[in-house]
């Protein structure tokens, strides 16, 4: 049976020795502990709290996250946890200009408009009526309108530009380069597209990396229907944490980096587009054929590279329309706590993020419904385990708030820490 026992440390001529002061401490065998907890999990809990979490959008730094952050507050406080606050941080976020929205449009020659993507997702049936759903854009994209011939990248990895420069002699330089998603981190994308010297890039989905085969795309599946894009932030952090305090948490006293000078800002414009309007940006490409068949997706395209559109739209260009806005913003940890016995100065951390582009079905929520039930199983059996959990505010924006988090931790003296953030 495991035992902890306490110490007294003594010094006498000829050295230190170490004398028990008081009874071991029995604690119970993990996997009695283990079963008991696994016990007390149910489905239906977990079912019932993604339900409750999706209900709204949630965006990183709104009032409606801050609302989710305080029912889940006042849940854990409910579920018994020693303590549960809300630890806030100030961090640099990214959302669209309301006034001027984000889109990519084919110009003629005299500078019209002769196509333009789409400004919105089609609502889902029955989320006709809701608001507050983010347009589709590209968290902490720079600002800017370039114009310029379009260059089919592939996925937009470091051989991809090798590729087109090295072998088949294509140069990106003053061009708007579009990547499909997949293979690497998207922010990856838009470094590889600002190291070739690329004006802006382009984000789309391809059926060939978002298609289940077989599968109809939504509404009568649950492949990604053909308006559907991809939101995300296009960083390059390296674990810097907030792109305005690299390294330290987001706090008032915290020395700032200014704005324009944030850590791992992209440079050049960015936004991501569904695979209709992408058919429509490639269709008519020109120039060369693609490399290599690894090169093709499933659209109806020939997938040539360009640069530029074929001859009889050859004087065509693509405009890109970026107002995004980075602005500091006021977000929130979770910080639910169950204090030690034994090393109370040593953590267990256990933790995921809330916040959602839109209503976060998968992406964060079904994690945080997890993560909740786990805290109501941990409540119940507080008296006989030890832990400290957090459900952090920000992932998706940028940076996950634990970087934000853990530099305080040396301050604090707790055993097991849930944290749900707000990322």
């Amino acid at each position: 049976e495991d035992r902890s026992p306490q110490h007294l440390f003594i010094w006498r001529r000829g050295g230190w020795f170490a004398k028990p002061v008081e009874e071991m401490i029995p604690l119970r065998p993990h996997l009695e502990m283990k079963a008991a907890f696994m016990a007390e999990m149910k489905a239906e809990n977990i079912k019932h709290f993604l339900f409750n979490f999706t209900q709204r959008p949630h965006l990183a730094g709104t009032k409606e996250n801050l609302h989710l952050a305080q029912q889940v507050q006042a849940e854990w406080k409910e579920f018994g946890l020693d303590s549960v606050q809300l630890v806030h941080y100030d961090v640099l976020l990214s959302y669209p200009d309301e006034n001027k929205p984000n889109y990519i449009s084919i110009i003629d020659e005299h500078g019209n408009e002769v196509f333009n993507t789409s400004l919105s997702e089609p609502p889902p049936a029955g989320y006709e009526a809701v608001g507050d759903v983010v347009p589709p854009y590209s968290a902490f994209s720079a600002q800017g309108m370039p114009e310029g011939e379009l260059v089919y990248v592939n996925y937009g990895r470091t051989e991809d530009f090798f590729k087109l420069e090295r072998e088949m002699g294509i140069n990106c330089t003053g061009k708007i380069v579009i990547a499909r998603y997949g293979k690497i981190f998207r922010g990856n994308k838009v470094k590889n597209a600002e190291l070739a010297g690329a004006k802006g890039i382009i984000l789309y989905s391809d059926p060939a990396d978002y298609w289940a085969p077989g599968v109809d795309p939504y509404p009568n599946g649950w492949n990604l229907p053909g308006g559907g894009a991809q939101r995300g932030n296009v960083l390059n952090l390296n674990g810097a944490g907030d792109p305005l305090t690299p390294g330290y948490p987001a706090k008032e006293y915290t020395y700032r980096l200014d704005k324009a000078s944030g850590v791992g800002l992209p440079k050049i414009p960015v936004h991501p587009i569904g695979y209709h309007d992408a058919e429509s940006l490639l269709r008519n490409m020109g120039g060369s054929a693609p490399p290599h068949s690894s090169w093709k997706g499933n659209l109806n395209v020939s997938y040539n590279v360009g640069p530029g559109f074929t001859t009889n739209y050859s004087t065509r260009k693509i405009k890109m329309h970026i107002h995004s806005n980075n602005k500091i913003t006021r977000i929130y940890n979770v910080i639910g706590t169950i204090r030690g016995a034994v090393e109370p100065d040593r953590y267990v951390i256990l933790g995921g993020h809330r916040d959602s582009w839109v209503f976060g079905g998968i992406d964060p929520q079904s994690g945080a419904a997890v993560v909740h039930e786990i805290v109501r199983s941990f409540g119940t059996l507080k008296k006989e385990g030890n832990c400290h959990e957090g459900i952090k505010h920000t992932k998706n924006t940028a940076f996950n708030s634990v970087y934000l988090f853990l530099p305080d931790l040396s301050k604090k003296h707790i055993a097991l820490q849930l944290l749900i953030n707000h990322t």
